[in-house]
């Protein structure tokens, strides 16, 4: 039942986001949706930044600890990232120095990298403390609920229809969201806060987070400077398709991150940690069915209904770069079946690898989208997605086999 209210409620943020994504395309003009696009891909890359990936480290921490020890760990982490919001944020303003983004969305930019930050990192302590129906609870609010308000008040008010009013429901979405997930950490045993800060825990997480920080960037730098790449090529018109269409495919990333990630990753880094190869084994089976099943059915539903997407937008600009689409998804099927042995990579601890084959397959994205944007535009983009996440499906894959084996013999 818990599982079944879980998955529901994830269904629904990622049914939400469709919707939202939809209407703004059929309400606001291409080149906003565009810059919706650029902003929100941008503060995304600015939570990496900021975020420095130490939750990669702190819940690792977290699972399997006396929950006696949860309120101080959490403490010290934000202690880190107080230090690092000094330090890097001001770096996030260089997009709007160099006429990126505009400056009248400085206030958004600035709100937006804030509370997404918080609500995300309580959203990761909750599902490493094994709150997982809390969890998809504050991940609705955060960015489901709110866009159902957002789509229906724009369909009843004309006057809403801008990007402005958009922007200030992802605000109230994710108050929303922190205020719920703080009320549950505030309940957690405070004994462990009489204690000082931990900095030696701090500095080792930092040691081990730093693969990954690359690996996030290096990935997370795809799914940014695409946007970027598009306007370049073709202007915010095209890239209101683009965000469109990449906003179908992605989706699909998230459900599975929601709906299956979630579910097992607590699961295999105790079944790594106690050494129960057999129980390891059995979840990695699992997990290859739900994620392998999952990606089919979604991205074969992508493609299906975006033909009736089309027709209700009844846009040029979009039934234009439709082609866009099918790249995209042909892409993140690819990216999704990484995800299997990214996890047993993970699980094992074996970040070094994980990060070298994502900043090689970062620099073949560049290259590929580089030698073919003269000739082909911007499917050179999506293209050179593909053949990134083919090469990094490859390197894992062949990492975790020869680990797993290892772990086997000893």
């Amino acid at each position: 039942m818990i599982r079944s209210t879980n998955i529901l409620l994830r269904g629904m943020t990622l049914v939400s986001k469709f919707v939202l994504i939809f209407f703004l395309a059929k309400y606001l003009q291409s080149a906003e949706v565009g810059l919706f696009g650029l902003l929100s891909a941008t503060i995304g890359y600015a939570l990496y930044v900021v975020g420095f990936e130490f939750y990669n480290f702190s819940t690792r921490e977290m699972i399997g600890k006396d929950p006696k020890r949860w309120l101080g760990m959490i403490r010290d982490q934000l202690i880190l990232y107080l230090i690092l919001y000094v330090v890097f944020l001001p770096c996030a303003l260089f997009v709007f120095f160099k006429g990126w983004l505009p400056w009248t969305h400085i206030f958004w930019f600035l709100t937006l990298a804030l509370l997404e930050h918080i609500a995300q990192e309580l959203n990761r302590i909750l599902v490493a403390v094994s709150e997982q129906l809390l969890a998809s609870v504050v991940l609705f609010l955060r960015s489901g609920a709110w866009c159902l308000v957002v789509v229906a008040i724009m369909w009843g008010d004309p006057a809403s229809r801008n990007l402005e009013f958009v922007l200030g429901g992802w605000v109230l979405g994710c108050l929303s969201a922190c205020a719920i997930a703080i009320m549950k950490i505030l309940s957690f045993d405070r004994s462990s806060l009489k204690c000082s800060i931990n900095w030696r825990w701090i500095a080792k997480g930092i040691k081990l987070a730093i693969p990954l920080l690359i690996a996030s960037l290096a990935m997370r730098g795809v799914f940014t400077f695409d946007r970027y790449w598009v306007e370049n090529l073709s202007g915010l018109s095209v890239l209101g398709s683009y965000v469109l269409f990449v906003g179908m495919a992605t989706a699909v990333l998230s459900f599975i991150d929601a709906g299956v990630i979630v579910f097992f990753y607590p699961k295999l880094v105790s079944s790594a940690k106690s050494g129960n190869i057999t129980g390891f084994k059995k979840d990695m089976k699992e997990l290859t069915i739900n994620i392998v099943g999952v990606t089919v059915f979604l991205v074969l539903a992508c493609y299906g209904v975006s033909g009736f997407v089309l027709r209700w937008l009844n846009n040029a600009v979009y039934t234009e770069n439709v082609v866009i689409l099918y790249w995209l998804l042909l892409a993140i099927t690819i990216y999704s079946i990484s995800m299997i042995p990214h996890l047993g990579l993970y699980a094992f601890g074996n970040d070094k690898t994980i990060s070298y084959s994502q900043v090689a397959g970062f620099l073949v994205f560049l290259a590929v989208a580089y030698i073919l944007g003269d000739a082909m535009g911007v499917i050179a983009i999506p293209v050179g997605m593909c053949v990134a996440f083919t090469l990094i499906l490859g390197w894992k894959l062949f990492a975790y086999r020869s680990i797993f084996k290892r772990r086997v013999a000893i």
